[in-house]
């Protein structure tokens, strides 16, 4: 077991996802539902998180050379669908729509937390929490695991994807807390600038892919006509 290798990948995979960033945003999703959904609602953003990253593990590079997907088309995508998120979370609309269709029903915070879920499973989960370069990072500590020819190693980094998303679980459940001490203005102040940075963080996921695609694709094949 390469325990090194193991501990780089723990700490830039918790680095990368950093739930605690996202939290705010989760909170400003949620802070309607019930204490009970809340917590379903975190269980189901912790479970996906743990299920595209395994998936990741064991078909990353596999899925992407199939579908003929780089990791920066990917960011430019993920930039893309960020900055309308975030424009969204900034003018309200997001969280008021979510708001309207619970009120129109009577549900168990079971039932309630499947709803939000399918409602906010996009953005949190992927691209805000499992993004491009999450996925670049999977990806690359897998091929190493596959040039070592070292089974071991993939089953440490799931053994490690498996603690980082309880650890993400656990970060969620603490939101209601946060929402008692800051408040409701606080919090619907908080929101809105976490939305402007969202919408600022997807701007820049475009601009690193596209300089990325300048550099690496269309530079190369310009300075070859000269």
């Amino acid at each position: 077991m390469n325990l090194p290798l193991q501990m780089s990948f723990a700490t830039t995979l918790f680095a990368l996802l950093n739930p605690l960033g996202v939290l705010p945003i989760f909170i400003g999703y949620t802070s309607k539902e019930r204490k009970g959904a809340q917590r379903w609602i975190a269980l189901f953003i912790a479970i996906t998180v743990w299920a595209l990253l395994i998936l990741f593990l064991l078909t990353g590079s596999a899925l992407l050379r199939f579908f003929g997907i780089s990791i920066d088309a990917f960011r430019i995508a993920g930039g893309i669908l960020l900055t309308l998120i975030g424009i969204n979370i900034v003018t309200g609309s997001s969280s008021q729509e979510t708001e309207n269709v619970l009120a129109q029903t009577e549900t168990t915070d079971l039932q309630e937390a499947k709803s939000v879920y399918r409602k906010i499973v996009i953005p949190l989960a992927m691209p805000l929490l499992v993004g491009p370069g999450v996925i670049a990072n999977v990806i690359l500590h897998a091929s190493q695991a596959e040039v070592a020819k070292q089974d071991e190693l993939l089953v440490g980094f799931s053994v490690v994807i498996a603690l980082i998303s309880f650890l993400t679980f656990v970060i969620f459940l603490s939101g209601r807390w946060l929402q008692r001490v800051i408040g409701n203005v606080g919090l619907s102040i908080l929101t809105r600038i976490l939305g402007l940075l969202v919408a600022a963080i997807g701007v820049q996921f475009m601009v690193t892919g596209i300089s990325s695609v300048i550099i690496t694709s269309i530079a190369p094949e310009i300075l070859k006509l000269k």
